[in-house]
């Protein structure tokens, strides 16, 4: 057998300087040696530059291991003197002459030593130059690539630090590279035998001391887990020094620019949680550290969802901070290396481990992008990566960007993303089958006032609450300041400060937040400008003629990218005022990844953008107006199909809010599009004196049903959600709001409706009728929500909530929790239910009441296992509500939900542990449960006697058994008088009917349509669906059953069951003595696993003749006879008229058919394209290895390709012309014409003779394109000379699995594919 040596198989190369050889092959690319090249992690050339860290690790060990082997004896510390002999030793006398050495811990110049090691316990290592071996002094300063450091047994280099282990480096050279020797042959070391330096090289012969294979293999292994969780080490300080700055270097508003550690100034922001695979239930999370990141067993990819100055960013900055610092309570702590990204600052960059190398580690950092991808790739480091501002992405739209294959799992699968990005922009790759999403929903007021009261009141509960209450005095500050940004924007300016509060329009209120910008600068004390430049800040403030136009041209774009080059920007707004409007933090400006370089030769640049969207269409507006004013032809007519008004509504209402006059034309524009109708109206409202005509349109519009569906677009929502907000901040009433499979929730603290699209309700003071239809959800209105939705609504008469899907009103409300101005006012609360019924609340009692009872009424309910508690109650309270009240039920259905019937028979009692108590009103019960044995099928039909309208009892065993019949005498007389229906479902097709008189299962209500598919496998034996002997019987009541009413029985599997044939072909006889008599309906006989001779065979064609419809008689998995099968003056007439079709599947996915004309097995339906695998064992019977070999006979004739032959342990030789194989059972395999690939495996007889036999035997298929061999013998070399030329020429393969080597055909030798 070949050995496997990586010393082998490495080139050779001698230094061009000092002509000593040269490391192994991958240092060889280098002219010189180590020693002469002093190339490094943190020096390297033009030939390793791209080196990882761990290869230059892995070059120090490789001469610490070939020193250790060069010493292996321990230096005698006991003598005073040191001598050093240099040349060979022999058996003879040594010629070697003895060289002094000073004293035992003297120092030796040029030979470094490690750190806490005294002098006395130190040995020395000399370098001599064979070229002058007599004029080099002793202690004489020597040249090493590396310092020394001790072992136990030798000096060796100290390794630099390691930094883990290059995936491409192959792992046999063990733990290789880099060699630092005295002389080309010989070796000077202290107190040591000297062997020749050809011991240690690859190519010379191995040293005795060489270790294993599986020792060098483990020793790279630890050596590689050590230097990759250094190389980790080294990375996580960088990342930690980077986050450290970003999270201490926080700015809350664009406006000061004071610095705050994120844990002073993160606040909770409210978040809903949907995890993957699922599109309907959000989960409140009460704070970030319940964020599933992925690493505890959560979803791959989690998205973190908002809109623009909703908290994204600052969120995954305290992610970050939770990390760094290991905050116990942070879900972060299992995380090895963590990953955030600024998207917005990728563009251009090629892969993610360029991205983290240039953007979060120093430039002067040793570590590599290989050394990065290393670690990543590692899948038992936990890693986890942030990608921020995913919308910003400029390559999002690329085809193939990292960021998308990192998504869609084609890279680093292993690896836990975080992903955050605008709610209108989520990655096509993450659907909800694969990502979980937290929604942030913003501020409510409980934030807003932790914020004040920790950054801007500093703890001053007074001025905090003075300055959180105004955010609910106005309906345009509420709905803007739900947003974080701008609240906390709101925040500061109205600190200590006596501010406007009535906004009357959003423009009126994003001006003064414009205004706060410029003032806030200007008051600064250290800031104060003189006269002209204050002058010349007021015309920046309010000319900004340049902005506007790049602002438009920026959201009019297709891909609205809306950051600039800075030294584009300074060229068209000049240099004061980009600074300026840096200064007061309308722009920011940050370094982003140069795209261009190299071709541009700075890797960095600037880029500069709006701190938020609004204030980009701020500036936008300004231009729209100017040119709507001055020259109306220049505005295109498709204007709303560049600046989408769905995402970009305010452009037109600021329009229309800075000048009246240019509002009907962007009136007359928003009439083109779809859903604008309501904005048009909204545009109308921004001007600063609104007409009473705009008013009037307003009352008009909420004078009638107000209707927001699921399926309206966001703008067509938004805007009818605004207003609805508007006529109710004018006193205007509103009739009827109805939220049509919309609603989500009422939100206590925040006194609002949540839509499912995020849109929120407030401050509804003039509703008059709100009516839910719920979507499909699982959730519920709490009492306190339904309480706090009723007090917000505060002239609300009615409101009805239809669940006609699921969604649960509380059963009872406690009448002193009503508070009395709902019951003053007397609303109406009413509550329809899926089946059909609605109730209505009293105030009276708390309790709900049938509400317009209609006689023709009647209950349908079905519990569930999987129900909640509150849905479990509300089925029983209604249940029990129809029958005192006389109602029928026409239907309960428990579907996995009944436990047992209580023993008096007056209940049954659910899996919940809750009891249906007996319904005068039942008319039809189902019961699907699988623990329904015969006891608990009589106590059923007690509680059934119990229900006096009960007519109908189905009931469903979910695959386990009924008896075959019930005693008579146990069924209850009253059920026998009333002749109810007992049904059992047995869940293929039929159901059965319990008969009165004899307690038999009878078919029942049978239709045209109907057929059984039956199977019955061996008692004992799992094979199918029959497994017990009542399963047997079961099945063979139902086949007669279903022949005895004319039921078509579809087919009959016998899986393992089948013995014989009754000799008078009447009957076939199972292996349990059961009999199957002749079916008069049966279509399809299967038999599987059962060993058929001829004898047997003809018995079944006669059975088979009995049964008059049989069309297919399929044999699976089983022994039948090759040749001469049947005479075909044997088989029945009756089959060959009626074109029987007998099949005979075989384990390798082929079908044969039977030829009646002459008794033989012929392919059946051969498909194009189609192709054989075959597998012949040893332990194979005669039988089956024959019918292999004629498999493989027929389809070499028919052309059908064989792509696999597997000999296990079966190969014996190849015959002397090359022509046939021989296997061990003495059958012979010829040459296969079609045959593509061959394996032998288990062979252990193959020498080189054999082996050239069996590539001429090879070299006659002409298809064939490899030969593999598995767990054998083979020799070390093959003479090339007898390598078929044919075989060279087809350039296929001979493949060794056992040492993963290849054949090359030129040289006859095994490669190494390592190498």
């Amino acid at each position: 057998m070949a050995t496997k040596s990586g010393d082998q198989n490495l080139d050779i190369g001698k230094c061009s300087v000092c002509h000593r050889l040269r490391c192994f092959r991958e240092w060889d690319n280098h002219d010189k040696c180590p020693r002469c090249r002093r190339c490094s992690a943190d020096d390297t050339c033009d030939v390793c530059h791209d080196w990882p860290s761990s290869r230059f690790l892995l070059i120090s060990d490789w001469i610490r291991e070939r020193d250790q082997r060069r010493s292996p004896s321990t230096p005698d510390s006991s003598a005073s003197k040191t001598t050093v002999k240099k040349g060979n030793k022999t058996k003879g006398e040594s010629k070697s002459r003895d060289i002094p050495i000073e004293e035992e811990g003297a120092p030796i110049q040029g030979v470094k030593r490690e750190r806490g090691h005294s002098e006395a316990g130190n040995e020395a290592a000399v370098d001599r130059d064979p070229d002058v071996p007599s004029k080099k002094k002793v202690g004489a300063p020597t040249s090493s690539v590396y310092p020394m450091s001790r072992t136990s047994s030798s000096l060796m280099p100290i390794a630099p630090e390691p930094m883990g282990h290059h995936p491409n480096l192959p792992m046999s050279y063990g733990a290789m590279p880099g060699v630092n020797i005295a002389g080309s042959n010989n070796v000077v070391n202290i107190g040591c035998h000297v062997q020749s330096a050809t011991s240690i090289f690859p190519g010379g012969v191995r040293s005795q001391h060489s270790a294993s294979p599986e020792v060098v293999h483990e020793r790279v292994r630890s050596q590689h887990s050590a230097s990759l969780e250094e190389l980790k080490q080294k990375l996580n300080r960088h990342l930690n020094m980077r986050y450290s700055r970003l999270t201490k270097q926080v700015q809350p508003i664009p406006f000061l620019k004071d610095k705050h550690s994120i844990d002073k100034v993160f606040t909770e922001v409210g978040m809903d949680y949907r995890p993957a695979g699922d599109d309907t239930t959000w989960q409140k999370l009460k704070s970030h550290h319940d964020i599933p990141t992925g690493t505890i067993g959560q979803s791959r990819v989690q998205i973190i969802e908002g809109d623009a100055g909703y908290g994204k960013s600052m969120l995954s900055l305290r992610m970050v901070h939770d990390w760094c610092t290991c905050d116990s309570r942070s879900p972060l702590n299992n995380v090895d290396i963590l990953i955030r990204l600024n998207l917005r600052q990728l563009g251009g960059s090629k892969s993610i481990y360029e991205a983290i190398v240039k953007c979060l580690l120093p430039l002067d950092s040793s570590i590599k992008e290989s050394d990065v991808e290393q670690l990543l790739r590692d899948e038992d480091i936990r890693t986890l990566v942030i990608f921020d501002a995913y919308d910003e992405y400029p390559d999002k739209d690329e085809e193939g960007n990292f960021v998308s294959r990192i998504l869609e799992e084609n890279l680093l699968q292993h690896v836990k993303v975080i992903l955050t990005t605008r709610s209108s922009c989520i990655p096509e790759g993450c659907d909800r089958l694969t990502a979980g999403r937290i929604k942030l929903t913003g501020f409510d007021d409980h934030a807003r006032g932790e914020y004040v009261r920790g950054v801007v009141t500093g703890g001053d509960e007074e001025a905090t609450k003075k300055i959180v209450t105004q955010f609910n005095t106005n309906s345009i500050l509420a709905d803007i300041c739900q947003s974080p940004l701008f609240s906390v924007i709101y925040a500061h300016s109205a600190h200590k400060a006596e501010l406007k509060l009535d906004f009357g329009s959003v423009t009126e209120f994003f001006g003064y937040l414009m205004h706060c910008f410029h003032d806030h600068e200007d008051n600064k004390p250290q800031t104060k400008a003189t006269a002209e430049e204050q002058a010349k800040f007021h015309e920046f403030r309010d000319n900004h003629d340049e902005l506007d136009k790049l602002s438009y041209g920026a959201l009019s774009a297709k891909n609205q990218q809306q950051t600039w080059d800075k030294d584009k920007l300074v060229t068209e707004v000049g240099e004061e005022f980009y600074k300026r409007y840096i200064d007061i933090g309308i722009l920011v400006a940050e370094e982003v990844m140069n795209g261009n370089y190299p071709k541009q030769p700075n890797r960095y640049k600037t880029e500069v953008r709006f701190f938020h969207k609004l204030s980009c269409e701020w500036y936008a507006a300004h231009h729209l107006f100017k040119r709507l004013r001055s020259s109306p032809s220049s505005v295109p007519e498709n204007l709303v199909d560049l600046m989408d008004p769905s995402d970009l509504q305010h452009v037109y209402r600021f329009a229309c809010g800075l000048d009246p006059i240019v509002t009907p034309r962007v009136l007359d524009l928003l009439k083109q599009k779809k859903d604008c109708d309501r904005l048009a109206v909204l545009c109308a409202l921004e001007q600063k004196d609104q007409a009473v005509d705009v008013l009037d349109t307003v009352r008009d519009l909420v004078s009638r049903d107000v209707l927001i569906c699921g399926f309206h677009s966001r703008l067509l929502q938004r805007t009818t959600i605004e207003l609805v907000q508007r006529a109710c901040q004018h006193e205007i009433p509103v009739s009827c709001l109805r939220l049509n499979m919309c609603f989500t929730k009422f939100d206590v603290t925040s006194s609002c409706i949540i839509l499912e699209s995020d849109f929120r309700l407030a401050n509804l003071k003039t509703l008059k009728v709100l009516h839910i239809q719920a979507k499909f959800t699982d959730g519920e209105i709490t009492r306190d929500e339904l309480l706090g939705l009723l007090q917000t609504c505060e002239r609300l008469t009615e409101l009805r909530v239809d669940s006609m899907l699921g969604l649960l009103l509380p059963l009872s409300i406690p009448p002193e929790m009503i508070p009395p101005a709902v019951k003053r006012r007397n609303i109406n609360i009413l509550y329809g239910r899926e089946n059909g019924l609605v109730y209505r609340l009293s105030f009276d009692h708390g309790q709900w009441e049938i509400h317009d009872q209609r006689a023709d009424s009647s209950l349908n309910v079905r519990i569930d296992q999987s129900d909640s508690q509150l849905e479990q109650e509300w089925w029983l309270q209604e249940l029990k509500m129809a029958a005192e009240a006389g109602e029928m039920i026409r239907y309960l259905a428990l579907d996995e939900s009944f436990n047992t019937v209580a023993d008096n028979s007056q209940s049954i009692i659910l899996t919940s542990g809750r009891t249906i108590p007996v319904l005068q009103t039942l008319q039809y019960l189902t019961i699907e449960s699988h623990n329904i044995n015969q006891e608990m099928f009589i106590k059923i039909l007690s509680y059934v006697n119990e229900c006096p309208q009960m007519t109908k009892l189905m009931v469903d065993t979910m695959g386990l058994l009924l008896p075959l019949s019930i005693p008579p005498e146990m069924i209850p007389p009253a059920v026998k008088r009333r002749n109810i229906n007992i049904l059992y479902d047995r869940k293929h097709g039929l159901v059965y009917r319990l008969s009165f008189e004899h307690g038999q299962w009878k078919i029942h209500d049978q239709r045209a349509d109907q057929s059984l598919h039956v199977g019955i496998d061996e008692i004992g034996q799992l094979y199918g669906m029959f497994n017990s002997q009542l399963q047997q019987e079961w099945g063979l009541q139902e086949l007669k059953m279903a022949a005895e009413a004319g039921v078509r029985i579809s087919s009959l599997a016998l899986y393992g069951s089948f013995n014989t044939v009754a000799d008078n072909g009447q009957s076939i006889i199972l292996t349990s003595g059961r009999t199957i008599p002749v079916l008069q309906t049966l279509l399809v006989l299967g038999i599987h696993g059962s060993n058929i001779n001829q004898e047997m065979f003809i018995k079944i064609l006669s059975y088979v003749k009995e049964c008059p419809q049989m069309t297919t008689l399929h044999f699976e998995h089983s022994q039948l006879p090759l040749k001469d099968v049947v005479d075909p003056e044997q088989i029945p007439s009756q089959l060959k008229e009626r074109e029987l079709r007998v099949l005979y599947g075989r384990k390798n996915g082929l079908v044969y058919r039977l030829s009646f004309d002459h008794g033989q097995w012929e392919i059946h339906d051969q498909r194009a394209g189609s192709s054989l695998i075959v597998s012949i064992d040893q332990s194979d019977s005669q039988l089956e290895q024959e019918w292999c070999l004629q498999e493989l006979k027929m389809a070499a004739e028919a052309g059908v390709m064989i792509s696999d032959l597997a000999l296990c342990e079966s190969f014996n030789t190849v015959a002397d012309y090359s022509q046939s194989i021989i296997l061990t059972s003495g059958l012979t395999i010829p040459v296969l014409r079609t045959l593509q690939e061959l394996t032998i495996d288990g062979s252990h007889n193959i020498n080189q003779e054999m082996f050239i036999r069996l590539l001429s035997y090879v070299n006659e298929c002409p298809q064939m394109t490899e030969l593999t061999f598995r767990r054998s013998q083979l020799p070390d070399v093959v003479d090339p000379e007898q390598i078929p030329s044919q075989l060279k020429k087809r350039g296929w393969r001979v493949w060794w699995e056992d040492v993963y080597s290849p054949l090359d055909l030129e040289s006859g030798r095994w490669k190494d594919e390592d190498v």
